[in-house]
């Protein structure tokens, strides 16, 4: 996959590629300050990207026509899609943006981990890396202004982002929502994670720049997603502990680099030290409601594993209908939805007989993606199992009916595979 043959048949596809990452990371600038009359419409922007890349990729080839996951999952999209209809009788928009979401951008997962070298791989990182520097420049703005200021409008242009401790906002950056910022710093301490264990793989500016970056961040950001989700991609060293037990020891380096950063930080910024006291006071605030900080971790994941059940016992057989539990989707139809949990949704939409099968499908291409992660730590390639630290939870948990999640989901994964597959130059 590293020929230069490969990479001029590709060339096309990948600069689409390219156009589908940018506008996930500004999608939400779109619709929040520069064209918030067309909010709704920029749902789907990327929509038409991903169609024409499959339609190359098709004609190419390339397109994963015999792909398992693919194929199951649009056995279940076709199910739900036949029952919607005749048994829920549900609006068919809504049920288009429900086929949509469970199915429509999951192929580039596939077709990234063909069409993408291992210097695309890392291409990418080199912009997670540098625009975290204007990324977070945002979010502090964010953190400093007003509620109703104009840097923290909502969607539309109309309302304010959620409200934090201390009258502040959660930042999200350029992203609609904080989910936004989340994810995106996730794939980012991937990148920096892996810039430190291996020597040369990323310029130290830029590696310093994004640690820098992410680490003033995660203290003015407002949200505590931001460094739980963050210590979810750390926690992966554990597989390095594991099955790489001699390198696991360049992971000190990586540890005193994050350490150093942080005093500097602490010690001369008095933006960092506003933001650490404002991120101290929403644990504080939350742990009086929630409990400590891993309480509150293991409970959020604990709802979300539960929802079947619960949410079983007030839905019907066949629930309401796909896409009747997004927010888009049930809009699209003339009602209100939005499921809360993600795992709460095909059972709405489907009961728990039909909709437990697509979380069992979530489960099992998460498994896998893991397992092909582990593998390449194996052979000496450590970079996906950091990126499965930042795309995992989201393929697994993430509530794919807000097109950010479903974003991250599918790129991120496309990306995570990709590594694990690519042939890696020697480090």
């Amino acid at each position: 996959m590293t020929s230069h043959a490969v990479v001029t048949d590709y060339a096309f596809i990948k600069k689409l590629i390219w156009a589908y990452f940018l506008l996930l990371l500004f999608e939400g600038a779109l619709r929040k300050w520069f064209l918030p009359g067309l909010s709704q419409g920029l749902l789907i922007i990327r929509d038409p990207l991903v169609i024409w890349i499959y339609y190359l990729c098709y004609a190419r080839g390339v397109f994963p026509l015999n792909n398992k996951y693919l194929q199951k999952c649009l056995l279940w999209v076709t199910l739900a899609v036949v029952l919607s209809i005749l048994i829920n009788q549900a609006h068919p928009a809504t049920i288009a943006y429900g086929a949509r979401t469970n199915l429509l951008h999951f192929p580039l997962i596939f077709i990234m981990a063909r069409v993408l070298t291992w210097e695309d791989v890392l291409d990418f990182g080199k912009a997670f890396l540098v625009l975290a520097a204007p990324m977070t420049w945002v979010v502090a703005q964010q953190f400093q202004a007003d509620a109703e200021a104009i840097i923290n409008t909502a969607a539309g242009g109309v309302g304010s982002q959620l409200e934090t401790s201390g009258g502040k906002v959660r930042a999200s950056g350029t992203f609609t929502f904080v989910s936004g910022i989340v994810f995106y710093y996730c794939f980012t301490v991937a990148y920096i994670i892996y810039g430190f264990l291996v020597k040369d793989s990323f310029p130290k500016w830029m590696i310093y720049l994004g640690t820098s970056a992410t680490l003033l961040a995660m203290v003015t950001a407002g949200s505590r997603s931001v460094i739980a989700e963050c210590l979810q991609v750390i926690g992966c060293i554990a597989f390095l502990a594991y099955y790489r037990p001699s390198e696991f020891g360049k992971i000190a380096t990586s540890v005193l680099a994050f350490s150093t950063l942080a005093l500097l930080l602490y010690s001369q910024i008095d933006l960092f030290k506003e933001g650490l006291d404002f991120l101290s006071l929403r644990f504080e605030e939350a742990a009086n409601v929630e409990g400590n900080p891993i309480e509150a971790y293991f409970k959020r994941y604990t709802d979300i594993i539960a929802a079947p059940y619960y949410y079983s016992l007030f839905t019907s057989f066949f629930g309401n209908g796909l896409g009747s539990a997004t927010r888009a989707g049930a809009a699209l139809g003339g009602g209100y939805g939005g499921a809360e949990l993600s795992w709460s949704r095909p059972i709405m939409e489907n009961g728990l007989m039909i909709g437990i099968f697509f979380i069992i499908w979530r489960l099992w291409i998460t498994k896998d993606l893991l397992i092909s992660c582990i593998r390449a730590v194996k052979q000496g390639s450590y970079l996906a199992i950091f990126l499965f630290g930042a795309a995992g939870p989201i393929l697994l948990f993430g509530i794919l009916g807000q097109p950010t999640n479903l974003g991250f989901a599918a790129f991120g994964s496309g990306l995570c595979l990709a590594a694990a597959i690519s042939e890696k130059k020697p480090s």
